[in-house]
């Protein structure tokens, strides 16, 4: 899908999610999409209030945190009770992605090389079977 009517639909995805108290069945129908896509495209709620353990701006997650007045923290994980009508609200922008860039350390980090007696003895067997074409090969 090209880059501009995926975020169209994100943008249409959550204002229709924050914005009314439809299921998210109904709306994910609407869009002619997967209710996992629907929520994949969620973008939780920040919050002008501040976590109590390591100051980050909380977020609503999910319209029953935001109708249950729980914020959370982002980055601890702290629940906190935030009065809803103190709390203003606003989308919280997704950092984008950088997926055509190439991380050779995560790379070589999930390769896993063999060790050197198995290296050895791969070697050896290649050799012997080298050796072993050839001596047919001459008899025929």
């Amino acid at each position: 899908m090209p880059k501009g009517n995926s975020s169209r639909l994100a943008a249409k995805a959550n204002k229709l999610y924050w914005g009314t108290s439809r299921p998210a069945g109904h709306l994910a129908d609407e869009l002619g999409i997967s209710r996992s896509k629907l929520y994949g495209l969620i973008e939780p709620l920040q919050l002008d209030a501040q976590c109590e353990a390591c100051a980050a701006p909380l977020i609503f997650g999910s319209r029953s945190d935001r109708d249950a007045g729980r914020g959370r923290c982002p980055e601890c994980g702290t629940v906190v009770d935030v009065p809803a009508e103190s709390a203003t609200a606003r989308p919280v922008k997704a950092e984008p992605q950088q997926t055509d860039t190439l991380d050779l350390a995560a790379i070589r980090s999930r390769i896993t090389l063999p060790g050197t007696r198995e290296l050895w003895l791969t070697a050896i067997a290649g050799v012997a079977a080298g050796l072993l074409a050839t001596a047919w090969w001459r008899r025929r």
